[in-house]
């Protein structure tokens, strides 16, 4: 399944580095923790995000901490390749290109590319041979770091039946298990649900079992909760119409 989107999300206990979430078109996310930012955000080149920048439109799907993040390490690495090509680095010398890609740490920057290159530092990039290219991009990527952590997979979970007390939902199935409203509530407040929580103000007109039309296999429907604690008072959630049981 093919990442659509992705955030930093934050660091694991005891740690201070910040993780990092995919999310999937099925709404699954995989958490990457540990290892280099480069190998965390799929970002061979550290190349740095903004809106409309030049990562985010050469396939970045989100950031962290400022960095963009890539849905996979070769579409990260074909946008540091890209990068090399405009015109602010292609005509310059190897020893020319750290202090305008890494101003700051231009003079170590430039002692590791050399070194680990072993290219002229007077031969542009742009007359570099394919193999020499190869070498520099190379030699870019093992200066940003690239060591891999661990992943953590989540699936998210669809409500595939409900318990009603007097008319009120008070247990969901999910993953063939029943939870309580407030575990329930619990799931999709941290993103491990297929639902949508909606704030008091915006649906105290809305009816409850109400079905809002979706196009298939989906359907949604509205329901009201009876234990609340973080200021909602509606549940949104979707399950495929020919699971849904109402006990």
């Amino acid at each position: 399944m093919s990442f659509v989107r992705a955030q930093e999300g934050p660091a694991n206990y005891g740690s201070k580095t910040y993780t990092v979430q995919y999310f999937d078109e099925n709404g699954n996310m995989t958490i990457r923790s540990g290892g280099t930012k480069a190998w965390r955000n799929n970002n061979p080149g550290n190349l740095k995000y903004q809106e409309g920048s030049f990562a985010h439109r050469h396939g970045a799907i989100g950031k962290a901490d400022g960095m963009a993040v890539f849905p996979t390490e070769a579409i990260g690495r074909k946008a540091l390749v890209d990068l090399l090509k405009i015109p602010k680095y292609w005509k310059l010398t190897i020893t020319e290109f750290p202090e305008t890609y890494d101003k700051e740490n231009a003079k170590e920057y430039r002692r590791m590319l050399l070194s680990i290159s072993k290219l002229d530092p007077k031969k542009r990039i742009c007359d570099l041979t394919l193999k020499e290219f190869d070498q520099f991009r190379e030699a870019i990527e093992r200066i940003e770091g690239w060591e891999a952590g661990g992943e953590d997979f989540i699936e998210k979970s669809y409500i595939s039946g409900v318990h009603k007390k007097l008319g009120v939902i008070v247990e969901y199935l999910i993953n063939e298990e029943w939870l309580s409203t407030k575990d329930a509530l619990r799931l999709a407040m941290e993103g491990k649900l297929h639902a949508i929580l909606l704030p008091l103000k915006k649906c105290e007109s809305a009816s409850v079992g109400q079905p809002v039309n979706l196009n298939p296999p989906a359907s949604l429907n509205l329901f009201k909760l009876s234990c609340f604690g973080a200021g909602f008072a509606w549940f949104k959630f979707t399950a495929p119409p020919w699971h849904f049981h109402s006990f």
